[in-house]
């Protein structure tokens, strides 16, 4: 009995998106019929078409070696892929060492400035208190100035 892709996805234990990629145009034209079930035009696979499915998800792929004949390159991928990471990682921490760098230089900026920043208040503070200084003590010489003044006009006459 033909299956849909549903139930195959079930039955092997993977994902219909799984079932889907192998439904090539090929595939498509030679195992798969469309049939209406309850009023819905549904995709099946035939017998034909289930049985090799079958084979690849179940197995094709995931045999697992008998013995120790088994030779496999994933120990050089491996040790490649530890040096990669390695290689990284140097270049992870020398980029590191140059922000800590820079972030000891803009700290010493930052401070500098916060010193010329207080230098310059200091300053103005300075000149503010001289500045009341000088006029306080002008008004006090001219309003002693301004008061001889009121008073010498008596000797001329």
């Amino acid at each position: 009995m033909p299956k849909t892709i549903r139930e195959l996805a079930d039955e092997f234990d993977v994902s219909k998106q799984a079932i889907r990629k192998k439904l090539d145009a090929n595939f498509r034209a030679n195992y798969v019929q469309t049939v209406t079930r309850n009023g819905v035009q549904t995709l099946v696979i035939t017998n034909s078409g289930y049985l090799l499915l079958k084979q690849h998800f179940s197995g094709g792929n995931n045999q697992k070696p008998d013995g120790g004949t088994f030779t496999s390159n994933t120990g050089n991928r491996n040790q490649d892929t530890i040096k990669l990471l390695n290689q990284q990682l140097t270049i992870k921490d020398s980029q590191i060492k140059e922000k800590d760098a820079q972030l000891k230089s803009m700290q010493k900026l930052l401070d500098q400035s916060q010193q010329l920043q207080l230098m310059a208040e200091n300053k103005i503070e300075n000149f503010k208190t001289l500045a009341t200084k000088k006029s306080t003590n002008n008004s006090n010489t001219t309003n002693a100035s301004s008061q001889q003044k009121k008073y010498s006009w008596w000797h001329f006459w």
